[in-house]
């Protein structure tokens, strides 16, 4: 069964949008928060991996059109996000702090201190093929690459068994 995302994104009011160490501005917390704090809920449109493809094409071409931002919910549909949200700033790590909890659900993967930048590793959610992107986390244990055939990675799919994209974990069991 397919749940439709909420119309709007939710962020808790402890996030706040900072200067980044990892890549330009990031997500961090302004309070400390307990490990399986929701902290994001994603929402917005529900697109077809041929529609997200358009848009991404279309926004390649335009450069005054938003960033396309996209979670791989379900195999072939791709929530995208509305512009301007503050889960836009959600930075990647190869050691996040944060995870899936369901399908459009994310939180805390342990307890984050006041003032942390909230991460996610892309892996977890990137679904659509072709997706690559050179990573620079610097976590111990940074990939340097970030894929959407990541999930086909021994080691992730144990770290974060039952925290994937519902599509992504679908991959993982029935591979």
């Amino acid at each position: 069964m397919r749940d439709e995302p909420p119309a709007d994104v939710w962020v808790d009011e402890r996030v706040e949008v900072g200067a980044s160490g990892i890549e330009g501005d990031g997500l961090f917390a302004r309070a400390d928060l307990a490990a399986n704090t929701p902290v994001l809920r994603l929402g917005g449109r529900l697109v077809t991996t041929e529609e997200l493809d358009a848009l991404i094409t279309a926004a390649d071409a335009d450069p005054d059109a938003p960033y396309v931002d996209t979670f791989t919910v379900y195999e072939d549909a791709h929530v995208v996000l509305p512009p301007g949200t503050r889960a836009h700033y959600a930075n990647h790590s190869c050691d996040p702090n944060l995870w899936y909890s369901d399908a459009y659900t994310i939180v805390t993967r342990r307890d984050i201190t006041a003032d942390e930048e909230l991460t996610i590793d892309y892996a977890t959610i990137s679904g659509a093929p072709g997706f690559t992107m050179p990573c620079r986390c610097g976590a111990p244990e940074c990939r340097g690459a970030v894929t959407s055939d990541d999930w086909r990675i021994i080691d992730l799919q144990a770290r974060y068994r039952g925290h994937w994209s519902p599509a992504l974990e679908a991959r993982i069991t029935t591979a």
